[in-house]
C-alpha cells in the first residue's frame, strides 16, 4: 500500500500539485529517469484520488 492511502485529501491533493511540478522540472533538465520516477508516482495517486471520487483532472 503507498503511503498516499492514507494521506488526507489535502496532502493528496497537495502532493499531486509537487509531483507535476517535480516531473515538469525533470523532463526541462533532461533527467528521464527522475521524471519517470515522478509520473510513476503521480499515476497512483490520481488513481487513489479518482478511488476517493475527485474529478478526473483532465485524464
Amino acid at each position: 500500500m503507498a503511503w498516499f492511502s492514507n494521506a488526507s485529501d489535502a496532502d493528496l491533493v497537495q502532493s499531486m500539485e509537487l509531483a507535476a511540478a517535480a516531473a515538469e522540472e525533470a523532463r526541462r533538465e533532461g533527467d528521464k529517469q527522475r521524471e519517470a520516477a515522478f509520473h510513476e508516482d503521480l499515476s497512483g495517486m490520481l488513481d487513489e484520488s479518482e478511488r476517493r471520487g475527485f474529478p478526473r483532472w483532465g485524464r
